[in-house]
């Protein structure tokens, strides 16, 4: 192999951190070579790193009376469900590959994250998406959307993976610069839970699955080519690993995604007392013109890194033998400390693994933060004026897709047990109690305040959760920004992981994982053009009883419609406001911790007590929205009267936080309200269900079945 090495870019890259260099030598005791230099400066990268940010994310709550496996500990995170079983769910990106290549970069991303899953032991089952797209009216946005989806869906079809949730918003700042962000969960028995095995010297080191070629190096520069996704080769790899999983026949898997075979072998390296020799002549090659560095650092999609016991290699040569997977011992832990690649019989590179590794010795960077000046609140209404026309103004609104994907977007069908749709979807399994999960990612609240919309994004997933019945147990996050060598957007990246923090702990809600994507942002005329800051939540729960499942829709004429929470004076931050203003929209709603956490342990009350036949979160796109989203479904209308202190397009349109719109039989009327009065929490009485016509404050609205039809709220991917 030769090697290929770019030395004055690499001294570059390298070149405020001759200290640590220095220090480095010293152990080794001898001067660093081309290729380590090369290797310290991939490894050092912002990407994987997390140089810049790992100060902050490293503050993020980890602990929980559930977690079994925390933040930085995997792949991916673990909570415990129950019944001996863990629920395995990562989140990750690929944002730059998918505007370069979006089929292959939206496929090798499921791709991706599934494999982290897969790394603790864990079978994984469901899939859910959020994507930011921009202009909706651009054929580049309608080209890039469309690929998106089928490179996710053709990708977990073959994996078995059933992909059941999209949020999908438009931005024209997401042009250039779209986001595709995966969560994946699935489930293990803690017995088999591949985590802190007993790692020995002797222990044999394979990569499994594809051959490695030169895929992927260089996408972030958009000189190189977007890695390749081979779903079949990845069903088979996975479905082999598994087996062996159950037979307890790997003492550690690694996903070798970015950085590829030195990322992974660090990984494990990092985390054990010895050292592993690794020959790079026995890695299997697609072509033989490879260079060192190309092998060292590839990101070939379908591979992954087993160790395994002495006593269990033929056991995994079989199986994967059986499956036509390629299986090649590649190296050895060995009793020394260092990290040390031969080709033939000669060492071209040694490292230390904690030296490669984020939150282990890696370098960090401590930068300047300068606190933002943004308001937390503005007051609209006196230089907008009120609607002349309602009716004119809910079909235009209607015709903006960030509003009309209200309902839940599904590239597979819905899990078949899960009939009543909900505010977060449902995975029904017979050895656990029902799980839930939800995506969270308005960047327009944190676009004017980074630390505050954070918050809400959070609020917002538990309050889906809770209006679902669960309760949340943990988060992922992916924290996607433009350039942090900009200073206010450095500062952004800082206050919204410090808003996340705050919110997880006052919430008592572990963050299990995630990633972040920085950089993204281009250039246009000479101006650099950088996406709102765009932190997305996911977040998981359970239910404890399948009766506690709560849904949406409404159920019966005559059923009473009451509002949780306070009707406010405000349209700051909604999509109302964008959509009459065609512009970002200023300012951020009204939010509290403590009055969220209020309607938070109402709603749950509520639904134990069985007093309540519906529950609906109110979020973007403000209350009328969320009626009509409740009453669609099994062709119901409403009628509703707006209260006389808040004007009518802040009532119906205002996105303000700690809403909750039930609806309540008849015959629990007044049981509900006396547990309201118990409960101390602020309610008001909206109006009650119809047999199909939409009223407001006595005015006519339509019909149910004409949003059906002319107004449909449908998915984008229409």
């Amino acid at each position: 192999m030769k090697n290929k090495a770019n030395t004055l870019k690499v001294a570059e890259e390298l070149e405020g951190y001759k200290d640590v260099l220095d220090s480095i030598s010293m152990k080794l005791g001898r001067e660093l070579n081309e290729l380590e230099l090369l290797i310290y400066s991939a490894m050092w990268a912002e990407r994987i790193s997390y140089k810049s940010s790992y100060q902050w994310i490293k503050s993020l709550p980890s602990e929980g009376d559930r977690v079994v496996v925390g933040a930085g500990v995997a792949n991916s995170g673990a909570v415990d469900i129950g019944n001996d079983l863990c629920c395995v769910f990562k989140m990750g990106s690929h944002n730059h590959p998918s505007g370069i290549d979006p089929y292959e970069g939206a496929a090798t991303c499921v791709g991706d994250i599934i494999r982290d899953v897969v790394s603790l032991g864990a079978k994984p089952i469901i899939s859910l998406n959020s994507f930011r797209f921009g202009n909706q009216n651009l054929d580049r946005t309608q080209w890039l959307m469309e690929e998106v989806r089928k490179g996710v869906y053709d990708y977990s079809s073959l994996q078995y993976v059933k992909n059941i949730n999209s949020e999908i918003r438009f931005n024209s700042c997401f042009n250039c610069n779209p986001l595709v962000n995966v969560l994946v969960a699935g489930l293990v028995h803690k017995d088999h839970l591949i985590l802190n095995r007993d790692i020995r010297v002797g222990s044999a080191v394979f990569i499994v699955g594809n051959l490695t070629s030169n895929d992927g190096i260089a996408v972030d520069e958009k000189t190189g080519s977007v890695a390749k996704s081979n779903p079949d080769l990845s069903s088979s790899m996975i479905k082999t690993i598994l087996e062996l999983t159950e037979q307890n026949a790997l003492l550690c898997v690694e996903n070798m995604d970015i950085a590829g075979l030195v990322s992974a072998c660090s990984s494990i390296g990092a985390k054990i007392e010895y050292g592993i020799d690794i020959e790079l002549n026995k890695i299997p090659l697609a072509k033989d013109d490879l260079s060192v560095e190309e092998v060292m650092l590839s990101r070939t999609q379908e591979r992954m890194m087993l160790v395994v016991d002495q006593t269990k290699i033929e056991d995994v040569r079989h199986f994967f033998n059986r499956s036509e997977v390629l299986c090649t011992q590649i190296g050895t832990i060995v009793e020394n400390k260092t990290l040390t690649f031969f080709d033939d019989n000669d060492v071209v590179a040694e490292f230390f693994p904690k030296d490669l590794v984020m939150g282990c010795t890696a370098p960090q960077e401590t930068r300047k933060y300068i606190p933002l000046t943004e308001s937390n609140h503005r007051d609209l209404l006196e230089t907008i004026p009120e609607p002349d026309d309602y009716w004119k103004l809910i079909k235009h609104l209607l015709k903006d897709k960030n509003i009309g994907v209200k309902s839940h977007i599904q590239l597979h069908n819905q899990i078949e047990e899960n009939h009543s749709p909900s505010d977060a979807i449902v995975l029904y399994d017979k050895n656990t109690n029902p799980l839930c999960f939800t995506i969270s990612g308005n960047s327009n609240y944190c676009n004017s305040n980074a630390f505050v919309g954070t918050q809400i994004n959070v609020a917002m997933a538990l309050r889906r959760i809770t209006c679902t019945g669960g309760k949340a147990l943990a988060i992922n996050d992916c924290l996607n920004f433009g350039s942090l060598l900009d200073e206010k957007i450095y500062a952004q990246l800082v206050e919204s992981v410090t808003g996340l923090s705050e919110a997880c702990q006052f919430y008592n809600i572990p963050v299990l994982g995630g990633n972040v994507s920085f950089y993204n942002e281009s250039t246009i005329e000479g101006n650099r053009i950088s996406i709102q800051p765009t932190p997305v939540i996911g977040m998981m729960g359970i239910i404890d009883y399948p009766q506690d499942h709560t849904s949406y829709i409404y159920r019966k004429k005559g059923d009473m419609i009451f509002l949780i929470g306070q009707s406010r004076n405000d349209i700051a931050g909604s999509q109302y406001l964008q959509c009459i203003r065609k512009g970002t929209p200023e300012g951020i709603p009204y939010f509290s911790l403590y009055e969220e956490k209020k309607v938070n342990d109402c709603i749950q009350k509520l639904i134990k007590q069985k007093l309540i036949v519906s529950a609906h979160s109110v979020d973007e796109g403000g209350l009328f929205f969320n009626l009509v989203s409740s009453a669609m479904p099994l062709g119901f209308g409403f009628d509703v009267t707006s209260p006389a202190e808040v004007r009518k397009d802040a009532f119906l349109f205002g996105e303000s936080q700690s809403r909750v719109v039930v609806s309540v039989s008849m015959e629990n009327e007044d049981d509900f309200i006396d547990a309201m009065m118990e409960y101390g929490v602020s309610f008001s009485t909206l109006g009650h269900v119809t047999k199909g016509e939409l009223r407001i404050d006595d005015i006519p609205f339509g019909f149910i079945d004409d949003y059906k039809t002319d107004f449909q709220l449908s998915s984008p991917f229409d």
